[in-house]
């Protein structure tokens, strides 16, 4: 922060024109210099002392924002440059903003602009490195007009400035480095204050944050964070020009003007869904502390679904990082008659309907090439013979059976609900009534996969699995060995809906994996849904068999908490089926991840202790 000591000692003592200038000319010279800064740099190949004159544009722009002719401009540089070279970075307010843009923009300069945060090349074997970013060994500057989308400053016309490395032949882009040899990008370490979503469009990493938790706590699509966002923040106006009436006699002053600018000044929903990947794939490499390496060559959706690949895997059975979560409200340690103590850990399983579109074959998991297909590319044959079982007949023209008249029937009588849902939607357009669209996207003949939680009582996922119709109780199986991979890791007990028949399969196929692990099923369920004539299921999985669930009289755990949380999971229904498999897996994961550090955070406040439990080396 500039102190008027400062101020006073950078002034000449000598009479000279700059001694006639207004305290706030001044004052908005350092300030507009200050914010120059970076424009002024990258004319310049040794930045540790400011240069003795101002480039031209500069000087036009300082100018046209002061209302001062240039030479007292180089006056004023002349006298305080040492000032403004040695100064914090300034953050402009509102109208200053507008102004800046407005007399530097016919000048290639505008607020917000971005540059690569080195001046020199990166790689330690090439001989263009340097330890400093003092003196620039980069050069080959490229310039070209993007959008950024800010938190504070609204949306901002800028331009966007790379640089070469002629030795390694590197090009550094604001966040990013293109290797030519190899044609990859390699992004910086860490996470950058603006990331780039596309060719021509930032988006502050701030807003991203933002977007983020919209979507875990509100369910929010990109397409409704991209209309909040230029309804309400894209205009740092916008209270008032959206709310005309209170504000009738200023509105007029605030109203938004066109700019004549190549890229849209509107976010697009895909920027918002590119904007959400890219920023949840740096922040997972920069707390694994290594770097994102994408594809230059291939598309954007290509390249950023080749990144989503391998994180999804890692995020199976054990990989959410709440995985060794433990508290007071699912782990208790107790003492038994003879004084000795025991832990009681629970975990809790459900299913939820929710589901990306699948193959139609039974448990196969290949993606679909896309949501209108009823095959995977392995079995797209399958689409031409006819779809009841057991007849390979090939299909009629335009239709999903043979011409066996009692197999046409049962497809007319399958369609047709949708047909009378069709005839509905086509009275109601006649008679001017729009129609969500929403309400008729979807395909009524896709097959879905199923989701699973398995979570602590508390309220902390642990883990999430698709099932691709699998028999439910096997695939329960499975994922239950997946995140309890060793015996040591196994809870002392597993609360499912449908324990009975999952412990029957457990002795059919001779599996002790979970000997010491007890399965009630919760209360709820057993009540509803399990007959009293059933003797297995009353000797097996009656809650009130199982003293260690009870503390004093009432059930110590919440064994409802996946009824509740499924919920929650439930509003991300409408979100994710258009998506693709890749990005419906990561997408969800991310939510968890989110879900969870809230969940952990709100039980610390409420003084629900954690405890410190490792995760088994063993366990993969």
């Amino acid at each position: 922060m500039l102190t008027l000591r400062q101020l006073i000692a950078s002034l000449p003592q000598s009479p000279t024109p700059i001694l006639d200038v207004s305290l706030g000319d001044i004052l908005a010279f350092i300030k507009f210099s200050c914010v120059a800064k970076p424009a002024i740099q990258q004319s310049m190949q040794d930045v540790c002392h400011p240069p003795a004159s101002l480039p031209p544009a500069v000087s036009q722009l300082l100018a046209g924002v002061l209302a001062l002719d240039v030479n007292m401009i180089q006056n004023c540089w002349t006298t305080l440059r040492s000032t403004v070279w040695h100064h914090d970075e300034v953050t402009l307010s509102a109208i200053d903003v507008k102004c800046y843009n407005a007399h530097g923009r016919s000048h290639g300069i505008a607020y917000g602009d971005l540059y690569p945060p080195t001046r020199v090349c990166l790689s330690p074997d090439c001989p263009n490195f340097r330890s400093n970013n003092d003196v620039s060994t980069l050069s080959d500057p490229v310039t070209h007009k993007a959008t950024r989308f800010t938190l504070r400053a609204g949306v901002l016309p800028i331009h966007t400035t790379s640089t070469y490395c002629r030795k390694c032949l590197r090009r550094y882009h604001h966040n990013y480095i293109v290797q030519k040899s190899s044609s990859s990008r390699t992004y910086y370490c860490g996470v950058l204050d603006v990331i780039q979503v596309a060719t021509h469009f930032f988006i502050d990493t701030a807003v991203l944050e933002l977007f983020a938790n919209a979507k875990v706590f509100g369910w929010l699509s990109s397409m409704n964070c991209a209309r909040i966002y230029n309804t309400a923040l894209g205009n740092i106006d916008a209270y008032i020009v959206n709310n005309r009436l209170a504000f009738g006699a200023v509105v007029h002053q605030y109203g938004e003007k066109v700019e004549l600018w190549p890229c849209s000044l509107q976010m697009r929903d895909e920027d918002v869904l590119n904007g959400f990947f890219i920023y949840s794939l740096l922040l997972d490499k920069a707390e694994r502390q290594s770097q994102l390496v994408l594809s230059h060559d291939s598309q954007h959706r290509v390249r950023i679904d080749a990144a989503l690949i391998p994180r999804n895997k890692e995020m199976e059975g054990i990989g959410q990082e709440a995985y060794p979560h433990a508290c007071d409200k699912c782990f208790v340690v107790v003492e038994d008659n003879s004084g000795c103590k025991m832990k009681i850990q629970v975990a809790v399983c459900d299913g939820n309907t929710i589901g990306h579109p699948c193959c139609a074959v039974h448990d196969c998991k290949k993606p679909l090439d896309s949501h209108r297909l009823r095959f995977c590319s392995d079995h797209q044959h399958l689409g031409e013979i006819c779809a009841v079982d057991g007849c390979n007949s090939p299909c009629a023209s335009g239709c999903f059976t043979c011409d066996h008249a009692e197999h046409r029937q049962l497809e007319l009588a399958y369609y047709k609900p949708t047909k009378a849902l069709f005839q509905l939607r086509a009275r109601l357009k006649k008679a001017g009534v729009s129609i969500p669209t929403d309400s008729m996207s979807g395909s009524e003949d896709t097959e879905t996969v199923e989701e699973s939680l398995i979570m602590r009582p508390c309220g902390v996922i642990l883990a999430r699995a698709t099932f691709y119709g699998s028999e439910a109780v096997s695939a329960v199986n499975d994922f239950a060995k997946a995140v309890f991979p060793t015996p040591q890791s196994t809870p002392e007990y597993f609360i499912f809906d449908n324990n009975c028949k999952l412990r029957a399969h457990q002795e059919a196929i001779r599996d002790t994996h979970f000997s010491q692990t007890g399965f009630p099923v919760d209360v709820f369920h057993f009540n509803s849904k399990h007959k009293e004539t059933d003797l297995y299921c009353q000797r097996h999985c009656n809650p009130a068999a199982f003293p260690d669930l009870l503390e004093n009289g009432k059930w110590r755990f919440n064994t409802s908490i996946c009824e509740q949380t499924n919920v929650w999971l439930g509003g991300y229904q409408a979100i994710l089926r258009s998506m693709s498999v890749h990005r419906y897996n990561f997408y969800l994961d991310e939510m968890i991840k989110r879900r969870n550090r809230y969940i952990i955070s709100e039980l610390e406040k409420s003084g629900h202790n954690p405890w410190t439990i490792p995760i088994d080396s063993s366990a993969g």
